[in-house]
C-alpha cells in the first residue's frame, strides 16, 4: 500500500478559554475524562463533556456555540456518558444521557435556548442511546415502524450497562410543561401487551397524566452491559452491540429480535456500527461494518467485521427512500486487524486506539432516466472511512491512520475474506491508507477525540482518460477534506490520493520536467495516469519525445496545466538555445493534439447525425465531456503562448492567433453539442415523429410552415414591397455568404432557414466570420420553432439554452420578438421590442420590421413602431419607407416635415416624386395641394402632374395654378383640356367640364383689362411667320494679338512637396527590401526568447482585425483577434482553419439503421 499523507491546511483553532477552562475544571477536580464526537449531522456540530459539563461548538471555526452544566438531585453531579444529535419540529437538539448515583436520565437538550426541555429518569447506568422517530401518530414519517410506537411521539432507544434496551416515548407533542434533570419524570412505565396496539393510546393518556414517560422493552435485562446502538432506516432495523462481542439485530416492525451472532474477534467489545449500502446489488444484499476495540483498557486490539445483511426484496417509500424487506441471514464476509497486521515492517504495537468510523454515500443524478419512477435507486458511490491511533514501542508521538473501503471495488475484486500482506505493499483495488502524523507534529500533546471527513469534498478528481484506466476507480485515488476534534480545538487537513499527489511532484518539477522524462514518465504510469494503450508497453522501447508527450497529455486531461503553462514561462524567460527548441515542441504538440481531439469529436459525432443511433449512452456522453475539457485547456495553453511570446514574427503571430481561434471555436461547438445531447435533441433518430413525450426537431413540418409564410407575403407584396421581409431571413443574410453555402451542403439544404438537419446549425458554430452572439441567437431561433412546434410547449428548454451558456435576456427578448412577428403575433412581438431591457435594433432591422408590417396591413403598427423607436435614417430608400408609413396613416403634415427635413439637392426630385406618387395612389392630393410648396418643390409637382395621364390629373394641376395665381397657365391648361374633350363622349367628364369652365370664366372677370386680353390671346394658337436663312461673313474683332503659348510645366508649391515625398518613399522602400532580407531567415522560428520587455500585447493591438464583422446585433461585443481586414480577405485561406471543418454526414436508411 502506497504512502499517501495528509497535509494541515489550518492552525490548531483553539476553543474559547471558557469553554477550555469549564472542561478542564471538572477533569481536574472530578477526575473524569474529557470525551467529545463530531455530531455527524448536517449542523456541522461538535460535542466537549467532562463531567456534568457540556460543550457544543462548531465543527469549522471551533466557535462556541451552546453550553450547559447539568446537575443532580443530591450533592454529587452527574457525569455526561452518552451524546447523540437529535431534529424535531425545525429544532435542533441533544439526546444526552446522565449517569448519577441511583440511577440515569435521558435528557433532550435544545441548542436554540441552551436549555433542558424534557427529561426522563430510569434505572440502571445508561450505555447507549439512538434515535428512532422524530415524529409520531398516523404519520408517513412512522408507518414503518410497530403499531405501537405509532402512537408515540418520538422515540428514542436507551441501552444500560445490565443489557437492558428500552424504547422511550419522548412526548414531543406536549412541550408546554418544562423539564430539567433535576425534575425528571419519575421511572418509565414499561408498558406490556406491546402487540395489542388498541390500548397503547389509553395507557398512554394515563402514564402522561402521572408526570412520566410510557416505553416498550425491547429485550429484557442479560447481565451484558450493551456498548453500542445503530438504527439501519433503509432496513428498520435496531443493531444492538454487546461488551462480550454479540451483536443483535432487531426488527422494528415487528419489535421482535432477527438475528443474535457472535462477532470473531472475540470477547471483546463492539464499539461502533456503520452501515453502507453497495451498487445495484442484485441479491438485495446490504452491509453492516462493527468494530471492536478495548476502548477503555490498555488492550491491543482494534478489528472490522463486514457483516452482510440478505433480504428477500426491496421497495421505493414515497419519501424516495430505500426499505429493505424480509431479512433472511447475516454473514460475516471479510474482516480487517487494525491491531498491527498491517504495518509489521513499522515495529511491535503497544496500544491500538479506535477513533471513529463513518460512510458516505453519493447518488447520480438520474432525473433524465425514462424508467419507471418508483425503480430503487442505490449510491454510486459507498465508502466506509475508519480511523485509528498507534501506539509503538520505542517512538515518543502515536501515529493517527485513515483507512477507506469501496465497497464496489471490493465487489469488483471478489469480495475477499480479507487483504493479502502483498496487497498492502503494492495498491489495494478496494482500500486505502492515508497518515495523518502530520497533524500529531502539530498539536501534541492534545488528544485526537474524534476525525469526520467531510462528505461534500469527497471526489476522484477528473479521470485521465476513457474510458479510465482501473487504476482510476482504486481508493487511492480519492481527494477529500478531514477535520479533527482535539482536547483544544480543531484543525483541518486535505487528503489527496495518489494521482493527484503525482501531479503536484509534476508541477514542482516544472521547466525540469524535460530533464527528468523518464521519472516522470514512470510516476504517471503507476498512478494510472497514462492512456490505457501504453500500460503494456515498456518504458525502454519508447523513446524520450513519446515519454513527454504521454506525460503532457497526462496533465492536459486532468487539467494540471501549471505542467505546460510554467514550462512556457520559464522558457520564454530564459535566454537559452534549447528553449525555442523546447518551445517549438510544446506548440507542434499542442496543435496535433488539437487536430486529434477534433478528429474524435467528429467521430462520436456522425452517429449523432446521421440518424444511425436513437439514442445517447452515458459513455459517449462521457467522451463528449472529455473532448470539451481537453479543448478548453488546449485553449489555455495556446492562449499561454500568446500572452508570455516575448519576440513573434508576423507570420508567427498570425498563425498562433489562428490556432487559438480554431480551438476556441471547436470548444464552443463541443459545448453546444453536448447541450443538444443533454436535451434529448440529439441524437437524430429517423423515428423521431413518434416520440412525443420528448421535444425533437421537426423538420418537414417547419420547412412548411416558413414557405408558406414566404408565399403569403408574395402574395401580399403585389410587387409594391419587398416580399423578403422575414426577421429570420434578415438575421441569416446578415451572416453572410457562408452561411448559405452552408446549408446547402447537406442533402436537400435550400440555403435557407431552416436548416436540413441540426448537423447544419451546429456547423454554424465553426465559422470563425460569425460573432458567437449571432451563432447562439439563430439557435435561439430554431428552439422557439421547436418549442412551438412540439405539443408541450414546454419553455424548460430555451432556460435550459440561455442558462448554460449565460446569454443575456436582452438578447432573448429581442429575439423572440422577432419570432413572434414571423409568426404573426404584432401586439407581443412590440411589446417585446419596446422593453426597455431588450436590445436596442439595427438600422436593417428597423427596415425589416417595419416592411413585415406594411406589407401584412399592419399600418398603424408600423407608425406606432416608428414614433416608438425613432429610427434614424441615412438614406434615401429608409425615408422612402417612412414617408410610405405616415402616408398610409394619413399624416401628412408630418410625412412633408420629414421630406423637408431629409432633402438634399442629389434626392430631392427622387424623394418628391415618391411621395406624389404615394399621394395619388392613397387619395390625398387635395390634402397635397393644400400644403406651402417651394419653388423647386412646385416645379417636380407640375412636373409629376403633367407626365401622368388622366383627367384628374390636369384638374389637379389646374387647381394647383389657381391657387398660386398662375392663371394664365391655368387658362392655358384648361384650353388644352377643351380640345381633348372634343373627342370624348362620357356625360360625367362634359359636367366636369362645364363647371370648370364655368369657374375660370370669373377668375377671367376679375382680371385686369389688359392681363384678360393677353391670356385670351395666348390661350388662341398663334400662326408661326415663315423664316428666312440669310448667310453673313463671320465678325472680326477690332483688336487681337495671336501669341504662341509656352508648353512648359506649371511650378507650384504643391508640385514641389510632391516630389521631396516620393523622394522619402523610393528611400524607404529600399531600407526596407534590406532589412527583410537580413530577417527572412527567422520566420520558420515561431516563438523564440528575447528581451525582458514585452511587446505581445503591443503586437495584439497594432494587428488589423481578423475577420469581417457581421454581428446584427446592436451592442454585440467585440471579439478578440478574430476580424479580418479587407487586405486580408484577398489572401489565401490560413491552413488551420481547415480543421473546423466536419465530415460530410449521410442520412441512414430504417433498414440500415435497424440492421446497425
Amino acid at each position: 500500500m502506497r504512502d499517501l499523507t495528509a497535509q494541515v491546511t489550518s492552525s490548531l483553532l483553539q476553543f474559547p478559554e471558557v469553554t477550555v477552562e469549564a472542561l478542564g475544571e471538572d477533569e481536574i477536580t472530578l477526575d473524569s475524562a474529557l470525551c467529545g464526537k463530531f455530531s455527524g449531522g448536517r449542523s456541522g456540530l461538535a460535542w466537549l463533556a467532562c463531567g456534568p459539563q457540556l460543550e457544543v461548538v462548531n465543527s469549522v471555526t471551533g466557535e462556541r456555540l451552546s453550553a450547559y452544566r447539568f446537575s443532580g438531585v443530591n450533592e454529587q453531579p452527574p457525569a455526561v456518558r452518552v451524546v447523540k444529535e437529535f431534529s424535531w419540529q425545525k429544532r435542533t437538539g441533544l439526546l444526552v444521557g446522565l449517569e448519577e448515583a441511583e440511577g440515569s436520565v435521558l435528557c433532550l437538550y435544545d441548542l436554540g435556548t441552551s436549555r433542558v426541555v424534557k427529561a426522563v429518569a430510569f434505572s440502571g447506568r445508561v450505555t447507549a442511546i439512538e434515535p428512532i422517530s422524530n415524529d409520531g401518530g398516523a404519520s408517513v414519517s412512522t408507518r414503518h415502524l410497530h403499531q405501537s410506537l405509532r402512537w408515540l411521539f418520538g422515540v428514542a432507544a436507551v441501552a444500560t450497562d445490565v443489557g437492558h434496551v428500552l424504547l422511550v416515548d419522548l412526548c414531543l407533542d406536549d412541550l408546554s410543561c418544562s423539564q430539567n434533570e433535576v425534575e425528571a419524570s419519575g421511572k418509565l412505565q414499561v408498558a406490556s401487551g406491546v402487540h395489542i396496539p388498541s390500548g397503547i393510546p389509553q395507557r398512554r393518556e394515563a402514564v402522561t397524566r402521572e408526570g412520566r414517560h410510557l416505553c416498550f422493552q425491547l429485550r429484557s435485562p442479560s447481565g451484558t452491559a450493551v456498548s453500542t446502538l445503530c438504527y439501519i432506516s433503509r432496513s428498520n432495523q435496531l443493531v444492538v452491540g454487546f461488551s462480550d462481542g454479540y451483536l443483535s439485530l432487531g426488527n422494528m416492525k415487528t419489535l421482535k429480535r432477527a438475528h443474535y451472532t457472535q462477532l470473531g474477534g472475540g470477547r471483546i467489545p463492539v464499539c461502533a456500527l456503520t452501515f453502507q449500502e453497495p451498487e445495484n446489488d442484485l441479491q438485495n444484499c446490504c452491509y453492516l461494518w462493527a468494530v471492536q476495540s478495548t476502548q477503555q483498557s490498555e488492550g491491543n486490539a482494534v478489528n472490522l467485521h463486514l457483516l452482510q445483511l440478505a433480504f428477500g426484496g426491496r421497495k421505493c417509500l414515497a419519501s424516495g427512500e430505500v426499505m429493505y424487506e424480509d431479512f433472511t441471514c447475516c454473514v460475516k464476509l471479510f474482516s480487517l486487524d487494525l491491531s498491527g497486521g498491517i504495518f509489521p515492517w513499522r515495529g511491535q504495537t503497544s496500544n491500538t486506539k479506535f477513533l471513529s468510523c463513518q460512510t458516505i454515500e453519493k447518488f447520480c443524478n438520474h432525473a433524465d432516466r425514462e424508467d419507471n419512477i418508483n425503480e430503487v435507486i442505490s449510491p454510486d458511490t459507498s465508502v466506509s472511512i475508519f480511523s485509528w491511533q498507534v501506539n509503538t514501542y520505542g517512538q515518543e508521538k502515536p501515529s493517527v491512520h485513515l483507512g477507506v473501503f469501496d465497497i464496489n471495488r471490493w465487489y469488483h475484486a471478489q469480495m475477499p475474506e480479507s487483504p493479502g500482506p502483498e496487497e498492502f505493499f503494492h495498491d489495494c483495488p478496494y482500500f486505502a491508507l492515508w497518515s495523518l502524523d502530520p497533524v500529531i507534529s502539530m498539536t501534541s500533546p492534545n488528544l485526537i477525540l474524534d476525525i469526520l471527513v467531510h462528505e461534500r469534498s469527497l471526489s476522484r478528481g477528473v479521470p485521465p482518460s476513457y474510458p479510465p484506466p482501473e487504476q482510476f476507480f482504486n481508493p487511492s485515488t480519492y481527494n477529500f477534506d478531514v477535520t479533527c476534534l482535539l482536547s483544544s480545538g480543531v484543525v483541518h487537513m486535505t487528503c489527496t490520493g495518489f494521482q493527484k499527489e503525482t501531479l503536484k511532484l509534476l508541477k514542482k518539477s516544472g521547466p525540469l520536467i524535460s530533464e527528468a522524462i523518464r521519472d516522470s514518465y514512470s510516476r504517471c504510469l503507476v498512478a494510472g495516469l497514462l492512456s490505457p494503450r501504453l500500460v503494456d508497453v515498456q518504458p525502454s522501447s519508447l523513446s524520450q519525445e513519446e515519454q513527454l508527450e504521454a506525460v503532457l497529455s497526462a496533465a492536459v486531461q486532468t487539467g494540471s496545466l501549471e505542467v505546460l503553462t510554467g514550462c512556457i514561462k520559464h522558457w520564454t524567460s530564459e535566454e537559452q538555445p534549447s528553449s525555442a527548441v523546447n518551445l517549438r515542441f510544446v506548440l507542434e504538440w499542442t496543435w496535433n493534439k488539437v487536430i486529434c481531439t477534433k478528429d474524435e469529436l467528429d467521430q462520436i459525432c456522425v452517429p449523432l447525425f446521421d440518424g444511425s443511433c436513437n439514442f445517447i449512452d452515458p459513455q459517449t456522453l462521457q467522451s463528449l465531456q472529455h473532448c470539451q475539457l481537453l479543448l478548453s485547456n488546449l485553449s489555455t495553453v495556446l492562449n499561454c503562448f500568446l500572452t508570455e511570446a516575448r519576440e513573434l514574427t508576423e507570420k508567427g503571430f498570425s498563425d498562433l492567433t489562428n490556432k487559438q481561434l480554431v480551438t476556441s471555436l471547436i470548444f464552443l461547438y463541443a459545448q453546444v453539442v453536448i447541450w443538444f445531447c443533454r436535451s434529448s435533441l440529439l441524437p437524430e433518430g429517423l423515428d423521431d415523429h413518434m416520440h412525443l413525450s420528448r421535444p425533437f426537431y421537426n423538420y418537414p413540418l417547419i420547412q412548411s410552415y416558413y414557405m408558406g409564410h414566404r408565399e403569403k407575403l408574395e402574395h401580399l407584396s403585389r410587387g409594391k414591397w419587398d416580399s423578403d421581409c422575414l426577421m429570420i431571413d434578415g438575421m441569416v443574410s446578415q451572416l453572410g455568404e457562408e452561411v448559405e453555402k452552408l446549408w446547402r451542403r447537406d442533402e436537400g439544404g435550400t440555403g435557407k432557414y431552416p436548416p436540413v438537419s441540426l448537423h447544419a446549425l451546429l456547423d454554424l458554430y465553426l465559422l470563425e466570420s460569425i460573432e458567437e452572439s449571432d451563432k447562439h441567437a439563430i439557435t435561439i431561433y430554431l428552439l422557439l420553432d421547436i418549442i412551438h412546434f412540439f405539443p408541450s410547449k414546454t419553455e424548460t428548454l430555451l432556460v435550459s439554452f440561455l442558462t448554460a451558456f449565460a446569454i443575456p435576456w436582452g438578447l432573448v427578448k429581442l429575439i423572440r420578438g422577432f419570432w413572434l412577428l414571423d409568426h404573426n403575433d404584432y401586439e407581443n412581438s412590440l411589446a417585446l421590442l419596446f422593453h426597455p431591457a431588450t436590445l436596442k435594433t439595427v438600422s436593417w432591422q428597423h427596415m425589416r420590421i417595419i416592411q413585415s408590417l406594411m406589407c401584412q396591413g399592419e399600418h398603424r403598427r408600423a407608425l406606432r413602431y416608428m414614433q416608438m423607436m425613432k429610427p434614424s435614417m441615412s438614406s434615401s430608400s429608409e425615408v422612402r419607407l417612412f414617408l410610405t408609413v405616415l402616408l398610409s396613416n394619413r399624416c401628412m403634415v408630418e410625412a412633408w416635415g420629414l421630406l423637408q427635413q431629409h432633402t438634399t439637392k442629389l434626392n430631392i426630385e427622387e424623394l418628391l416624386k415618391h411621395m406624389y406618387e404615394i399621394c395619388q395612389e392613397m387619395g390625398l392630393m387635395e390634402d397635397l395641394l393644400k400644403l406651402p410648396f417651394t419653388d423647386t418643390e412646385k416645379e417636380c409637382l407640375e412636373k409629376f402632374l403633367q407626365t401622368k395621364s388622366g383627367i384628374q390629373n390636369h384638374e389637379f394641376l389646374l387647381v394647383h395654378h389657381l391657387q398660386h395665381a398662375n392663371y394664365i397657365p391655368a387658362l392655358q391648361l384648361n384650353q388644352s383640356m377643351k380640345a381633348n374633350l372634343m373627342n370624348g363622349r362620357d356625360p360625367r367628364l362634359r359636367e366636369r367640364a362645364v363647371a370648370r369652365n364655368s369657374l375660370l370664366d370669373q377668375y377671367i372677370k376679375i382680371l385686369p383689362t389688359v392681363q384678360r386680353k393677353l391670356a385670351v390671346e395666348r390661350a388662341k394658337p398663334y400662326r408661326l411667320p415663315s423664316s428666312v436663312l440669310r448667310e453673313v461673313p463671320r465678325p472680326k474683332p477690332l483688336s487681337t494679338a495671336t501669341r504662341q503659348a509656352n508648353a512648359g510645366n506649371v511650378h507650384t508649391r504643391a508640385s514641389l512637396i510632391t516630389k521631396v515625398l516620393s523622394r522619402f518613399k523610393e528611400a524607404w522602400l529600399g531600407n526596407k527590401t534590406t532589412n527583410f532580407s537580413e530577417y527572412k531567415k527567422l520566420l520558420d522560428l515561431v516563438v523564440r526568447p528575447g528581451p525582458s520587455h514585452s511587446v505581445a500585447q503591443n503586437e495584439t493591438q497594432q494587428q488589423p482585425p481578423c475577420e469581417a464583422s457581421t454581428s446584427f446585433v446592436a451592442s454585440s461585443p467585440p471579439r478578440s483577434n478574430t476580424h479580418r481586414s479587407s487586405s486580408q480577405n484577398s489572401l489565401p485561406r490560413a491552413s488551420e482553419l481547415n480543421v473546423l471543418e466536419t465530415p460530410l454526414v449521410v442520412k441512414v436508411t430504417e433498414d440500415s439503421a435497424v440492421t446497425a
